[in-house]
């Protein structure tokens, strides 16, 4: 018994003891939450770092879709500064120039040198021999000496007149009209005319009262549009070729002989296909299209002296060597037939030359260069075909030289052309052979007409017979 009250004492002493631990555990929670904050001297030494509060994420505000861009083109490296441009073309010496001799046959080749550009006009006897020999050298800004040359020489139906087309360097194309006989050089649209003068020629008129032309196309008055402007009084009227929207894309134009049309070919670039149109001169509403084409590039299209025909160019290259074909067509645009290739080179545009009776054609054909000799220089011969047959014949047989600019005199017995000179870069010769491939040689044996061009390509015109002081 007694022991049992002995483990009953035992039982409540840890059960006091139990309370009283919890009521010093209550007791010092209490002072706890009573207790001011601790002295710096018994902070812990680990730092707590505090944020600041951040605030509720806004709600997002919708941003407006940006607005589709055109990409323009890089900026073409900076150039040498150049003379500053004054938009007015060449003017000629005053000096009087012999008076041509009636019933010879007359020869114009343009040169530039370190005089400037110059003009040669050449009388030739029923051989084809220099018998007179004259120059119109061209008068030209100092600055602008060394770049200014000749793009064409391009003469009237009469024989009276040439339109020279000029190259300001970078500032642009003009167009001025020279008297053959006294060797004055006036501007297309006259000396006093307040408008920018740049413009490219495109052809002219069967009478000769006219020239075809395209503004520049940045020119702020001619507009990039086509134009027929009087070579006598520089007065100029619009041409309704409203399918182009830019200058870029006429390559080139062609009156018909009777002058009611012309017709023209358009290309916005290589591989991006071509359309020629016909239009009427002075009607509205006139215009058929006589060709599309969605790969190649038409470059060139000439009607032939007899009208029936209207003959043009394709390409498919833009190389310094590109080869091409020449087609025909009639002046409806049917009838389309393919004539041969044909070869242009030195960035030099190949117009198809139509002999005056409307059989023959005049081109430039390369060849690929033959064993043994350089890779970079071809063959290039002038030959003719017979459009009614198909017949061609080669008048040259040239190796390693350039040949390019063919003629027909302007009876059609022979044809003149350039040749490269050999290891004489930019030095050229006027040559000349039968339509039969008899006589080829330069114009003149006792000298050689060495065409000085530098940047230029060069120009050559043969120019129809006519009496100086009368009738033709």
């Amino acid at each position: 018994m007694k022991g049992l009250f002995n483990i009953a004492k035992g039982l409540l002493g840890l059960l006091a003891l139990g309370a009283l631990a919890i009521a010093l555990v209550l007791t010092f929670r209490g002072l706890q939450r009573e207790a001011k904050p601790a002295s710096q001297a018994f902070q812990s030494p680990i730092e707590t770092l505090t944020l600041p509060p951040y605030p509720p994420p806004a709600t997002p505000t919708p941003q407006p879709t940006p607005r589709p861009t055109s990409t323009r083109p890089p900026e073409p490296p900076t150039r040498t500064p150049t003379p500053t441009f004054t938009p007015a073309p060449p003017t000629s010496t005053p000096e009087p120039l012999p008076t041509l001799v009636p019933g010879l046959q007359t020869f114009l080749y343009a040169t530039t040198g370190e005089r400037g550009p110059e003009i040669y006009r050449v009388q030739l006897d029923s051989t084809t021999s220099i018998i007179a020999s004259s120059v119109y050298r061209v008068d030209t800004p100092v600055l602008w000496r060394s770049r200014v040359y000749f793009e064409g020489l391009h003469p009237s139906p009469d024989g009276r007149q040439v339109a020279i087309s000029w190259v300001y360097g970078e500032g642009g194309t003009f167009v001025s009209i020279l008297n053959v006989n006294d060797g004055t050089l006036t501007s297309l649209f006259g000396e006093k005319a307040a408008i920018d003068q740049r413009a490219e020629f495109l052809d002219w008129s069967p009478k000769g009262d006219r020239i075809l032309v395209l503004g520049g196309i940045d020119n702020p008055d001619l507009g990039g549009k086509a134009w027929l402007v009087d070579p006598d009084t520089g007065q100029y009227t619009p041409v309704d070729i409203s399918q182009a929207s830019d200058a870029r894309q006429i390559t080139s134009a062609s009156f018909s002989p009777d002058g009611q049309a012309i017709v023209y070919a358009k290309s916005d670039c290589y591989q991006c296909g071509s359309e020629i149109w016909r239009i009427s001169v002075g009607q509205q509403g006139g215009k058929q299209l006589l060709l599309q084409d969605p790969v190649v590039r038409v470059e060139d299209v000439l009607w032939s002296p007899d009208g029936r025909y209207i003959a043009f160019t394709q390409w498919r290259e833009t190389a310094e060597f590109a080869t091409g074909e020449l087609w025909i067509m009639d002046s409806q645009g049917d009838a389309r037939r393919f004539l041969s290739p044909v070869t242009t080179s030195y960035y030099k545009r190949f117009m198809p030359v139509w002999s005056p009776d409307s059989r023959n054609i005049a081109f430039v054909l390369g060849e690929e260069p033959q064993s043994g000799t350089q890779v970079n220089e071809p063959s290039f011969n002038v030959y003719i075909m017979d459009v009614s047959t198909g017949e061609t014949r080669q008048l040259t047989h040239f190796q390693n030289i350039r040949v390019f600019e063919p003629i027909f005199s302007p009876d059609g017995s022979k044809v003149a052309f350039v040749v490269t000179i050999s290891g004489m870069p930019g030095q050229f010769e006027p040559w000349v052979v039968a339509v039969d491939g008899r006589g080829l040689r330069r114009f003149d044996e006792r000298a050689s007409l060495i065409l000085n061009t530098r940047s230029a390509s060069p120009a050559i015109a043969w120019l129809p017979e006519f009496s100086p002081g009368g009738e033709r």
